[in-house]
């Protein structure tokens, strides 16, 4: 069919949907007429952009590649028939024609190129209308996220399907970050990676939180970078990363997150973290070259509660451990092991029998924390060289990018797949990289000239 005789074909369904439309709001009731007017012309609008879609996708004649066709590898397949698929898209259902290929050596036996080109995801629902979906569940629960979607698109998803939807994403996301990290590089770039970015500094910094999954509690890991100034200061958007599967993916995608941002070549690196042995492990094996600084305000709150335990909740304890987290920001960490000992010796060792909130018990383990850690608490010259001491940055993600979600209620459990998916997503959400991640950011940039 000719260009004008589409044109001619589209032009009278248009001016069919826009009597359909006035019919509609001829009568509308007194005080909500806006609101009828509105979603009618939505439905209006929708329906006419399913007609453009259909008219597109009808011109394309399912991509027919002649009697033989030639994959990329080299094999030849032969044309068998047309088929045809029913996809939900952003404005509505439209038929998908493709023209089916045969080979009885592959597996499987029968292809659509089309459908490859298009960007066609398998089953029933377009690659946009998924993303849709995955960013309302990855943004809200379920069912309120999917209220929204089935509003505004006409669609019926389904809670099912925003879970597998979410679930296929988040591991697609996962996978696709892991391979990136395991590209080959060339001779230029593996040169270009050993040379720091002149001026960047970079702070990292991991945490973890927990979250109850069906087979039980999991700790989520995170892992955050952002840039600093002079003064120590954040510097623009954080960036994200994180896994329930620390032995397995951690190392992985917290390098990815590095490379990612430049933090792998930055001229200052930071790693900050709240004193763990792992904190300290994962830093090692990416970063041993960065300055390592247990986080300040984890060692405050540690001696605040050591001082409630020695000497009550009254002035006397206050006044202690106010002295010594002065002391600690001074660079006094030495200082501070010593008084710690003393007050050990004092106290004496805690018996194995001891409850968790015994002063004893308490003060052994502040003890060997800040020995443990004195060589990362040198917070004078940390403070001096205008370096970050806080891991506000990570731990508020343990919030905003799990428990805001993830942990709305009580008995909120998650299947393991679907916590690991979740957490991708928001991360990648949290970063504002949806676009980028995802190749989106270039498919935009081409509709906006379109619009232009």
């Amino acid at each position: 069919m000719e260009t004008g005789t589409y044109l001619e074909a589209i032009v009278a369904k248009v001016a069919a949907v826009v009597e359909w439309f006035f019919e509609g709001v001829r009568e509308v009731p007194k005080g909500d007429a806006l609101y009828v007017v509105e979603h009618q012309a939505l439905r209006a609008a929708r329906e006419i952009a399913r007609m453009l879609v259909q008219t597109w996708l009808d011109r394309q004649d399912g991509g027919h590649c002649g009697h033989r066709w030639f994959d990329e590898a080299g094999n030849q397949w032969e044309f068998k028939q047309y088929v045809r698929r029913s996809v939900q898209t952003l404005v509505g259902q439209v038929r998908v024609k493709g023209a089916q290929y045969y080979s009885a050596t592959a597996e499987p036996r029968t292809v659509v190129p089309h459908y490859g080109e298009l960007g066609l995801p398998r089953g029933r629902y377009s690659r946009a209308m998924e993303e849709v979906i995955a960013l309302a569940g990855a943004g809200e629960v379920y069912r309120e996220g999917l209220m929204l979607v089935n509003r505004l698109t006409g669609a019926d998803v389904s809670v099912h399907k925003a879970e597998s939807t979410v679930a296929a994403w988040g591991r697609e996301a996962k996978e696709k970050a892991k391979a990136q990290v395991r590209e080959p590089q060339s001779s230029a770039e593996r040169i270009a990676a050993t040379r720091p970015i002149k001026g960047l500094r970079q702070c990292v910094t991991v945490d973890g939180t927990m979250v109850q999954t069906t087979e039980g509690w999991r700790e989520v890991k995170l892992v955050a970078t952002y840039r600093f100034d002079q003064e120590g200061n954040k510097q623009g958007q954080a960036l994200y990363a994180g896994t329930l599967h620390y032995h397995e993916d951690y190392a992985d995608l917290a390098w990815w997150l590095m490379e990612h941002s430049g933090a792998s070549r930055a001229e200052v690196l930071v790693w900050l973290g709240d004193g763990a042995p792992w904190v300290w492990k994962v830093q090692e094996l990416l970063a041993p070259e960065a300055v390592a600084i247990v986080d300040f305000y984890h060692c405050h709150a540690r001696l605040s509660a050591l001082g409630r335990a020695l000497y009550g909740d009254g002035e006397a304890g206050r006044r202690w451990s106010q002295k010594w987290t002065k002391n600690l920001y001074l660079g006094k960490v030495e200082a501070l092991v010593r008084e710690l000992a003393g007050l050990r010796a004092s106290w004496g060792e805690p018996p194995g029998d001891c409850a968790d909130d015994d002063p004893r018990k308490l003060l052994a383990e502040a003890h060997r924390y800040f020995v443990n850690n004195a060589e990362r608490m040198r917070y004078d010259v940390y403070v001096a060289r205008g370096y970050p001491i806080g891991s506000g940055v990570v731990e508020s993600s343990c919030r905003h990018i799990v428990g805001l979600r993830m942990k709305r209620t009580a008995t909120m459990a998650w299947t393991e797949r679907n916590a690991e998916a979740m957490v991708q997503l928001r991360c990648l959400c949290a970063s504002g990289e949806w676009d980028r991640f995802w190749g989106f950011e270039e498919l935009w940039k081409h509709i906006r000239t379109l619009a232009a």
